[in-house]
């Protein structure tokens, strides 16, 4: 059974909707609330689906529509697809990002049939969340099965029982999640990415895009080198560096003509890639990174073309460097190790290597 929300302040306005899903589709329940009662509505019915209204009156727009005020609630609190079923749905439009979650429909003549339209195109994504969801209440049982023993072991008040149980629990549960996955599953290559990023500070491995650049620019983007424990600032900690040391990055091709792989033709690259750059995740010089749409193009880090940001030019908004997206671990320590690896090597002075080889040579003869 499919479960909708109405949030609607004149429920006459969604009657013709809800007398078409009574007719047409028995596996959905519906029930309506109004503005005032919506937050109280969600946390209690748990809806599959939430078709808003947007405007008090269903005429004039309030400076901040009560609508928008659930759809923030929503969004935060229980993340569900929404139907925007409103006079004015530009109202919402233009106020947020398009999200394949997202429907808007205006209302009027024939607009009944468009919900009942949206809301079947909308069930695989709820089906999707029912499925993600059910997989992490099993893992989060099977971290909490094995740590809240422990936790009762070793402390005896309530309050630090609740707070280890939940930090040794998520910690558990992200490295379960990690390691359940299905014989023969592999990741997609944008799955790397954490975008946006998770909390406020600067990490090594952070994509970053000039605030006057394109996201189908690979020159207006640079990826973070600096150790994450010298970027930390929030409680009561300031950063240990007033500058954070990045890489450069480049369209693909051009990170490419930087290694050996110069000058190959299309055929040899599509041969040689899987095994040479994509399969180690570095090769030579760079450092390739796939195209997540919408925000971050394909393209390599070149880590021999390196510079300097101020710290106070990079932030989530308003910098002039955007931070767009962390890494998740392991490629987070994939960056830390490549740039060791090409930018950190020793420098050594030129030795006789082909006496050395015949020594090892000799050796080996017996």
């Amino acid at each position: 059974m499919m479960k909708l929300l109405f949030i609607e302040d004149d429920p006459s306005a969604v009657e013709p909707v809800m007398n078409l899903i009574k007719r047409e589709q028995a596996d959905m329940q519906y029930e309506v609330s109004g503005f005032d009662g919506a937050e109280d509505k969600i946390a209690s019915f748990r809806p599959d689906i939430v078709i808003l209204d947007l405007l008090i009156g269903g005429a004039s727009p309030e400076p901040e529509p009560e609508g928008l005020k659930a759809r923030d609630f929503i969004w935060d609190q229980h993340f569900c697809p929404l139907v925007v079923y409103s006079a004015e749905p530009d109202i919402y439009n233009d106020k947020y990002e398009p999200h394949p979650f997202v429907k808007s429909i205006k209302k009027g003549k024939g607009s009944p049939r468009k919900v009942l339209k949206a809301l079947g195109e909308l069930r695989p994504q709820v089906e999707a969340l029912h499925g993600a969801e059910e997989h992490i209440l099993q893992s989060f049982a099977l971290a909490l099965r094995e740590v809240a023993p422990d936790a009762f072991r070793f402390f005896d008040d309530t309050d630090r029982h609740n707070n280890v149980i939940l930090r040794a629990g998520r910690r558990r549960l992200a490295a379960l999640m990690d390691d359940m996955t299905a014989p023969g599953d592999r990741l997609a290559s944008w799955e790397q990415y954490l975008s946006p990023p998770i909390g406020p500070n600067i990490k090594l491995g952070d994509i970053l895009m000039k605030v006057d650049g394109g996201y189908s620019d690979p020159t207006s983007f640079r990826v973070v080198l600096t150790p994450s424990c010298d970027l930390v600032a929030s409680d009561g900690r300031t950063p240990k560096v007033d500058n954070v040391l990045v890489a450069r990055c480049c369209p693909m091709r051009e990170g490419l003509d930087l290694t050996s792989l110069k000058g190959r033709s299309l055929a040899k690259l599509k041969k040689l890639l899987p095994g040479t750059v994509l399969s180690h995740g570095y090769f030579e010089a760079v450092i390739p990174f796939p195209c997540l749409k919408g925000r971050i193009p394909t393209m390599a880090a070149d880590m021999r073309n390196m510079e300097f940001i101020p710290v106070n030019d990079i932030s989530i908004s308003d910098a002039e460097f955007l931070r767009i997206a962390s890494l998740d671990s392991p490629f987070r320590e994939l960056v830390a190790w490549a740039y060791l690896q090409i930018a950190c090597r020793p420098g050594l002075p030129d030795r006789d290597l082909d006496s050395w080889r015949d020594e090892i040579v000799a050796l080996l003869k017996g």
